[in-house]
């Protein structure tokens, strides 16, 4: 079976239909802050994910689902277990690729290809450098019950990847919520994280 790209990191199941308010600057910089010091403090993170893609090639959206664990600074398993099985595990530097029970470690040219979108899910987890106004236009709002970001890259290498990104975060606990990647071709992967358990110090 094809295994599908690596797509992270992260609306799940269509994004919120509620009025999303824009922030000031002001208002942006302290939930900036807020998110990347909860994130910053952040041991340990699992969860369940659901993903859905869509695509012109695709008669109807690809579910998948799985699980995430991250470990601070640098350690990550992302694992889809329905429909197939199929894992990257990150220890910083080092991307592993395990095919149906069979690691395989990435080097060169396809350690670069996944290293991308590892960083943007460690990112969303750690809060570093996920905002970083160098690679992304940043425009925050607010629906009531979460922050949204919606992310615009400006480096060229993210533009061949992606034409937008929209991070959502649940205002209760200030984690990750949903993540939608919006390819460079138009296809549109969005990723709904469930069951998250967190730990701090």
């Amino acid at each position: 079976m094809r295994r599908p790209l690596f797509i992270l990191i992260l609306a799940f199941m269509g994004l919120t239909a509620k009025a999303q308010t824009p922030l000031s600057v002001a208002q942006s910089q302290e939930v900036i802050q807020q998110l990347t010091d909860k994130a910053a403090s952040m041991q340990t993170m699992r969860c369940r994910f659901v993903q859905e893609k869509t695509s012109a090639m695709l008669a109807e959206p690809s579910v998948a689902e799985g699980t995430m664990e991250y470990i601070a600074p640098n350690r990550l398993r992302w694992e889809y277990t329905e429909p197939y099985s199929f894992a990257l595990v990150v220890e910083g530097e080092r991307i592993t690729k395990i095919t149906d029970g069979q690691p395989e470690v990435l080097e060169g040219n396809s350690s670069r290809m996944y290293q991308g979108m590892v960083d943007l899910i460690i990112g969303s987890a750690s809060g570093r450098n996920l905002f970083d106004t160098s690679v992304f236009d940043v425009v925050l709002t607010d629906d009531g019950l979460h922050w949204k970001a919606k992310m615009t890259p400006k480096r060229r290498d993210m533009k061949r990847m992606f034409k937008k990104l929209v991070f959502c975060f649940d205002k209760a606990t200030s984690t990750i919520h949903l993540v939608q990647f919006v390819e460079a071709g138009g296809d549109v992967t969005s990723i709904r994280f469930e069951e998250i358990e967190v730990s701090m110090p």
